[in-house]
């Protein structure tokens, strides 16, 4: 069932703003694209393959977040239903509450990511490079035993050189 944005004093609607961002920060990025589809775009309905081809939703789960955001009084959904051009079930129609318009109007981060999101790339990357140096590190590995192998069978290298390249190298 959709919150009731009807006849909102300002302390209750400021708090349904502050519930909504907290959950929008805790859930998916999806719900926030949903939003940024209806705001970018030149219609005030649209139908639920639309949102999922412009909100980048996948297939399996752009229903679970519309209906999700419907129970938050975000979007709701008109009745109406489009029917595909080449046949398929009917798409349902959507538009966003008078609430969900007030929220993205005064929500600077309303259609931004979580700062989640942020923080999550970043550890991504950070988990990136740090595989990156550790194969660097494999490698520096293996060419410090090669360069102590290739010097143990060089005649120009004495026993005690490789001892010392060892040593200076640490490889055993």
């Amino acid at each position: 069932m959709p919150a009731d944005t009807s006849n909102h004093d300002d302390e209750d609607w400021g708090a349904q703003m502050d519930t909504i961002e907290r959950k929008l920060n805790q859930g998916s990025q999806h719900r926030r694209s949903i939003l940024a589809a209806f705001a970018n775009a030149d219609e005030s309905e649209l139908n639920t393959s639309i949102l999922r081809e412009r909100a980048d939703v996948p297939t399996g789960s752009a229903n679970h977040h519309l209906v999700t955001m419907e129970e938050w009084g975000l979007i709701e959904d008109t009745g109406e239903r489009e029917y595909p051009a080449g046949g398929g079930r009917p798409a349902r129609i959507w538009r966003l509450t008078e609430f969900a318009e007030e929220f993205i109007e005064t929500t600077d981060t309303a259609l931004s990511p979580p700062p989640t999101a942020e923080t999550a790339a970043r550890v991504a990357a950070i988990e990136n490079r740090l595989e990156t140096v550790e194969n660097q590190l494999d490698d520096q590995e293996k060419i410090k035993k090669a360069l102590v192998l290739l010097a143990s069978k060089s005649d120009a290298v004495s026993d005690e050189n490789v001892a010392e390249m060892r040593d200076l190298l640490d490889v055993n």
